[in-house]
């Protein structure tokens, strides 16, 4: 009986995955590696990602090749977060598409002021919003919960489907937002306080309570005097941790790190899999704090 109870369980999930399959997927495109995962956690088999910013590139000076503008023509969704990024690209893409529902994935998120930490350095840009939303679990919920509404709204056959993703998407979020709360709060206060080449991490920073500083001025490498600022503004905070991203040089924040006695972590806020680039963040300010 046993074996037929299992023979049967895998002919209704085989059935499952075949109806699925032989349904049409919806194309939905967005900007960002990130974004792609959220959109898969939560659309699942009901939606094939187009994501235009491809593993490793560097979205300030990217141009997208005439095979992204292709398969942006095909999308039936571009999920928007309205950031400085997608208003540079979108004239572009509409042009391409311009059938395509745009979206927007951002609302109810509160935007932050870019997180340059200029008071380190004397600068001050108001002007910029910090596009990077995704690098906090407790803005993920939201994006995961927007990104929810919209297929359901294009899609609304699959609404159970889709209830029971958005629950495990956000139960993820919830545990790591735990992990999270946990590292800091057994984290010594004075080491709280981190150094980044590019400000990828604000949102980060501002949820759970930890302290940002850029080593970036103005989008361009620092000058030695922004560096020597930078190197006493991380002693004073205690700073034990320089973070380093793959798309950008590493030679400034082996500077300061040296004279910190800090150690050099490379991560990458643009990867796909932003929840293991977050648990790797947290853990290497967990073990630092440690030394």
């Amino acid at each position: 009986m046993r074996h037929i109870a299992r023979l049967l369980i895998l002919i209704v999930v085989f059935a499952a995955t075949v109806l699925f399959a032989s349904e049409k997927e919806i194309v939905v495109a967005v900007s960002l590696q990130p974004y792609a995962t959220i959109v898969k956690m939560v659309g699942g088999a009901r939606v094939n990602v187009v994501t235009l910013l491809p593993p490793g590139a560097d979205p300030h000076n990217y141009e997208p090749k005439p095979a992204i503008i292709k398969a942006f023509s095909l999308a039936e969704i571009y999920f928007t977060d309205g950031s400085g990024l997608d208003k540079a690209w979108m004239p572009r893409f509409l042009g391409a598409n311009k059938k395509v529902k745009v979206m927007d994935i951002s609302k109810n998120i509160e935007w932050m002021k870019m997180e340059d930490e200029h008071e380190a350095h004397g600068h001050h840009h108001d002007e910029d919003l910090d596009p990077h939303i995704w690098t906090s679990p407790t803005r993920v919920k939201y994006l995961a919960f927007n990104i929810y509404e919209a297929l359901k709204s294009v899609d609304p056959e699959h609404v159970a489907y889709y209830n029971s993703r958005i629950q495990s998407t956000r139960d993820a979020m919830i545990k790591l937002e735990r992990q999270l709360n946990e590292a800091v709060i057994n984290m010594p206060v004075e080491h709280r306080s981190f150094i980044v080449f590019h400000p990828s991490y604000g949102y980060l920073a501002k949820d759970f309570k930890l302290k940002q500083y850029a080593i970036e001025v103005n989008g361009k490498e620092p000058k030695p005097r922004d560096l020597a600022e930078l190197i006493k503004v991380g002693r004073k905070n205690g700073v034990k941790t320089v973070f380093v991203q793959p798309q950008f040089s590493k030679r400034a924040a082996a500077t300061i790190a040296k004279d910190l006695k800090a150690v050099v972590v490379e991560t990458d806020p643009l990867d796909a899999d932003f929840i293991g680039n977050t648990r790797k963040f947290i853990d290497a300010l967990k073990e630092a704090s440690k030394k």
